[in-house]
């Protein structure tokens, strides 16, 4: 398993770029978010720390296709992501602070929270009518599942992982970590593969991605992705076929 975050940290070593904007830092990622850009933060030495910021764009990329963010519940929901990662959210922007000790792991953070944001938000469209992750709470809780939300486990790396939903070990099962993925993309895919196998070496538990195909079918190269990651698929259309897995 440790040949695969060698990897994952030699890919993000080669793929990661930068350049400097008078005081500011540019650093251009290989995670694409849901425009297929890819995504940009931004660091400047600020009264003995860095500051690490996206800059606003995430929430104004989301408020300019039309996702409403001015509900109780859809603030709420943003907050509860954003402190999970430890991230800052004043009006729109999304930032941090470092130092030079722990600034790989607060950039692996705002790149998650990101991440995270723009996969839930993708809600434009008027069918949608409630969020992935509290449709897959419901299912849980209709098949009186126990669990814990929002939990934040140390991998062997010493990065912290934020994973949606966790179910104790039981009987016949391992520990089971959850992420809820509502728009599976290849590149998001990725970072969430490093936290699974991080965290997994860590822990010993099973993974479980639980991913909304409703309307975009999975494609191959994710499910052979999750098949060498030893990661379960969860495709939400087959909620009860594979509901064994949670309930056991």
């Amino acid at each position: 398993m440790q040949v695969h975050i060698d990897n994952y940290i030699n890919w993000l070593k080669q793929k990661i770029s930068y350049k400097q904007i008078n005081d500011w830092f540019e650093i251009t990622t290989p995670f694409l978010n849901r425009f297929n850009d890819y995504i940009q933060i931004y660091v400047k030495k600020d009264n003995g720390s860095l500051f690490l910021t996206d800059n606003g764009d995430t929430i104004n990329n989301l408020e300019l296709s039309g996702v409403d963010f001015s509900t109780e519940k859809r603030k709420k929901e943003l907050d509860v992501i954003l402190n999970g990662f430890g991230i800052h959210r004043k009006e729109v922007e999304l930032s941090t602070r470092a130092n030079q000790g722990n600034f790989p792991s607060k950039k692996h953070s705002l790149i998650q929270a990101i991440l995270s944001v723009d996969d839930l938000f993708v809600l434009a469209q008027p069918k949608v009518l409630s969020f992935f992750l509290e449709d897959v709470k419901t299912f849980l809780n209709s098949n009186e599942v126990r669990f814990s939300s929002n939990i934040i486990l140390e991998g062997k790396s010493t990065f912290q992982h934020k994973f949606d939903i966790l179910i104790p070990s039981s009987a016949k099962e391992k520990e089971r970590i959850i992420k809820v993925v509502n728009s599976p993309r290849k590149q998001n895919i990725i970072t969430h593969l490093f936290s699974f196998e991080d965290t997994q070496i860590a822990r010993d538990n099973e993974g479980i991605i639980v991913m909304n195909d409703l309307e975009t079918p999975i494609s191959a190269e994710i499910s052979d992705a999750l098949v060498n990651y030893n990661i379960f698929e969860f495709s939400w259309s087959k909620r009860e076929e594979y509901k064994y897995k949670l309930t056991a």
